[in-house]
């Protein structure tokens, strides 16, 4: 049977209402990993803890108590625990909270397809680095014409398999975990950031097959991992291009790596509308945008069939 695996919660509060309510679709019935959780960790400015009473409340809401959830018949069930059907995160029913915020039609890829932004979210996007207002689809293009898939390769779900996805956060406490083989088990693995994997890949693992970044966290990846392009701002896709080419960006707000070592072919960029949904419809504005944390985590939810997620 599916489970989520989390030794830690992410501190902020709004990130706990998500990983709740996300909860609903990957645990099992009955099995909740909240006595797995823990509160004794450092605090970023301006952020609180979630202590287990609050997240205990919201875990009974979601399973079930007091606000009854019609089912629809697309659900998918598991009748017999010995031999668990797959359980899609991605289906609606099980959760009202949850349906009433998931949106199928949003894509977290951003392609040819949808290459051309709704108009509040480039606003918004645009907004995160300057007031000037630019056309960012030349620069899309550009990267597409470099190698870079310009199609969505979950842009349909394959109902005759299973695709099931750990999402890898870096915290210190998957040190003596010993889950890496169970990691490496998983058809993707998503890791964010510098995500150190050697001399500890007992306890998170030595596979990765997409490694989220954005320019000032980029580091050289071998050639089996997709890079995934958090482009926080516009600036950050222009950075892409060049750190392919010339290497002419070497600042941001931070210095940069100027060149970077990656497969052209494997590059994939996070869609600045899937942005925006995340911030109006699952951190509901808490903060300009949402942590790396949650972005990946909702990029799971819709790509995979099943989502695990490790060293929150």
């Amino acid at each position: 049977m599916i489970r989520m695996t989390v030794k830690l919660f992410v501190t902020a509060i709004v990130f706990v209402l998500i990983m709740v309510g996300a909860m609903y679709h990957f645990v099992q019935p009955g099995k909740s990993p909240l006595a797995r959780s823990t509160t004794g960790v450092t605090v970023p400015p301006g952020e609180e803890v979630e202590n287990n009473s609050q997240l205990s409340r919201w875990w009974r809401r979601f399973q079930g108590d007091g606000e009854p959830v019609q089912a629809n018949n697309s659900a998918t069930v598991a009748t017999a625990p010995e031999q668990p059907a797959c359980k899609r995160v991605w289906q609606k029913g099980r959760s009202a909270w949850f349906d009433s915020r998931f949106d199928e039609n949003i894509r977290p890829v951003w392609s040819r397809a949808n290459i051309e932004l709704p108009a509040d979210a480039r606003k918004w996007w645009m907004s995160l680095q300057s007031k000037k207002d630019e056309d960012p689809a030349p620069l899309l293009n550009a990267l597409f014409d470099m190698g870079a898939p310009d199609v969505d390769p979950w842009a349909t779900h394959n109902l005759t398999g299973c695709l099931r996805c750990a999402v890898v956060g870096n915290s210190g406490n998957l040190k003596q975990s010993n889950y890496g083989e169970e990691i490496d088990g998983y058809d993707l693995i998503f890791r964010m950031n510098d995500a150190p994997t050697k001399g500890w890949e007992k306890d998170v693992g030595h596979r990765t097959t997409h490694h989220f970044m954005y320019p000032e966290s980029a580091i050289n990846l071998p050639d089996d991992v997709s890079f995934v392009l958090l482009n926080f701002k516009p600036l950050d896709l222009k950075w892409m291009k060049t750190a392919l080419t010339d290497g002419s960006i070497t600042r941001t707000w931070t210095n940069v790596k100027g060149r970077i070592k990656t497969d052209k072919t494997k590059i994939l960029v996070y869609n600045p509308a899937f942005f925006k949904y995340v911030n109006d419809k699952w951190t509901e504005h808490h903060g300009r945008y949402s942590s790396t944390g949650s972005l990946v985590i909702l990029f799971a939810v819709h790509v995979c069939d099943e989502v695990d997620v490790y060293g929150y």
